[in-house]
C-alpha cells in the first residue's frame, strides 16, 4: 500500500512538471538550445541557463530541483528539452531522446504536447485581424472572441473551458457630454439654455475568470482580468457591457498561450500595420492607399433631449426626432414628449411635414 502510495505522488509530481514546461514553452520563456549530442541548454528568461544531458537512457540537469530528487522525478527543464524535440521532429528525434521506460500514457503525452507547442508557434495568420477605433485616437488591432474560440476548438479539440471567478465589478460615474467643435476643429462640452454642462452616466465591468485546457487528463489554467465600459443607466447598456468583458477576459487568458491567440498584437511594431493588408481577399478596397482616396466620414450628429437623454442608433427615432425638430424649431423635452407628437401627427388628418 505505501509503494502504491509514493508512485501516485510521484506521477503527479512528474506531471505537474511536464504541465508547467508546456506553459514555459507555449510563453516562449524557455529557450531551448542543443549544443552538443545528448546535451542541451535551457534558459528560463534573465535566469543563468541550465545544462541537460540524456546518456544511456538517463536524463539529468544542472538545476536545483533536479539535484535535490534526482532522477525519479524529471525536472521541467528535463520536460522543456523532451516536449521541444518531439515538435522539432516527432518520429525520428522523439523515438532516438524518449525515455524508454515510461509507460504507454507517459509515452504519448509528450508527442500530443509537442505538436500543440508546434502549432501555438506558428505566425499568426493577419487575415484573422481586425481594427477598431481606440479611445484615444488611432487604430488598435484585435482578434475577435469567435475566432478565438474557434482556434482554441482547433487546437485543443474542444477540450477546454472558461470559467468567471466571483461576481462582476460595476462602477459608474457621470462624464460630460462632448461634441465636435468644427470651428476650434475639437471636442467641447454640450451646454444647455443656461450655460449649464450636459452630463451622461458611464460605466465600466470588471470581470476575472480562467481558461483550462485538458491534456491527457491533466488541467493547464491561466486567469486574467477582463473589462469594458458602457454608457447610459439602460439594462440593456449594461448586460452589452457584461457580455463584452467576458469576453475580454477570455481572450485575455488566452493570450498567455502566444502567437496564436494575438500576444504579439502588443507588440508595438506589429500593431502599427496588422489587420492593414487585407487586399487578397478584398481587391484592394480596404488597403490603405485605398481608405487614404476615401472623403472623410461625417462628423455624428449629437441628438439630445431636453432631459439630457441622448438618441440612440435607431434609424427611425432619428429620422423622427428631426421631423419634430424642424417643425417645432426646438429639440423634444423627451422621448415621451416625441411619442405624443408622433401620435397626434398620425391621427391628424392633414399629416404632411409643415415647413419650419
Amino acid at each position: 500500500m505505501d509503494d502504491f502510495q509514493i508512485d501516485e505522488e510521484t506521477q503527479r509530481a512528474q506531471a505537474e512538471r511536464t504541465v508547467r514546461a508546456f506553459s514555459a514553452l507555449a510563453a516562449g520563456r524557455f529557450q531551448v538550445m542543443r549544443v552538443n549530442p545528448g546535451e542541451w541548454t535551457v534558459q528560463n528568461g534573465d535566469k543563468l541557463p541550465y545544462t541537460v544531458t540524456f546518456f544511456e537512457n538517463a536524463w539529468g540537469c544542472t538545476c536545483p530541483d533536479y539535484l535535490q530528487r534526482g532522477s525519479l522525478v524529471r525536472c521541467k527543464h528535463i520536460e522543456g528539452v523532451r516536449l521541444s524535440e518531439a515538435a522539432l521532429d516527432q518520429q525520428n528525434q522523439k523515438e532516438m531522446i524518449m525515455d524508454q521506460t515510461q509507460n504507454a500514457v507517459h509515452e504519448n503525452l509528450p508527442g500530443r504536447l509537442g505538436q500543440i507547442i508546434q502549432e501555438l508557434r506558428q505566425p499568426l495568420d493577419m487575415t484573422r485581424v481586425k481594427r477598431r477605433q481606440a479611445p484615444g485616437s488611432g487604430l488598435v488591432p484585435y482578434l475577435e472572441g469567435y475566432d478565438i474560440i474557434e482556434r482554441a476548438n482547433a487546437l485543443f479539440n474542444f477540450a477546454w473551458s472558461f470559467d468567471l471567478a466571483g461576481e462582476p465589478v460595476i462602477v459608474r460615474w457621470q462624464k460630460k457630454v462632448l461634441a465636435w467643435n468644427q470651428q476650434e476643429k475639437r471636442k467641447v462640452p454640450v451646454v444647455d439654455a443656461n450655460g449649464t454642462s450636459q452630463t451622461e452616466e458611464v460605466g465600466i465591468v470588471y470581470v476575472s475568470g480562467k481558461i483550462s485546457v485538458y491534456l491527457d487528463g491533466i488541467a493547464y489554467s491561466h486567469a486574467d482580468l477582463g473589462r469594458c465600459i458602457f454608457t447610459g443607466d439602460t439594462p440593456e447598456a449594461l448586460d452589452m457591457a457584461l457580455a463584452g468583458s467576458a469576453t475580454d477576459c477570455l481572450k485575455r487568458c488566452f493570450r498567455q498561450l502566444g502567437e496564436q491567440f494575438g500576444n504579439g498584437l502588443y507588440d508595438k511594431e506589429i500593431a502599427q500595420n496588422a489587420g492593414l493588408d487585407k487586399g487578397r481577399k478584398d481587391n484592394g478596397k480596404s488597403s490603405p492607399a485605398f481608405k487614404a482616396a476615401q472623403p472623410p466620414s461625417p462628423t455624428p450628429v449629437l441628438r439630445q433631449y431636453g432631459d439630457g437623454a441622448r438618441v440612440n442608433g435607431n434609424v427611425n427615432e432619428q429620422q423622427a426626432f428631426d421631423r419634430y425638430k424642424k417643425t417645432t424649431g426646438s429639440a423634444p423635452a423627451s422621448k415621451e414628449t416625441l411619442r405624443a407628437w408622433l401620435s397626434k401627427q398620425e391621427a391628424s388628418p392633414a399629416n404632411a411635414p409643415v415647413a419650419a
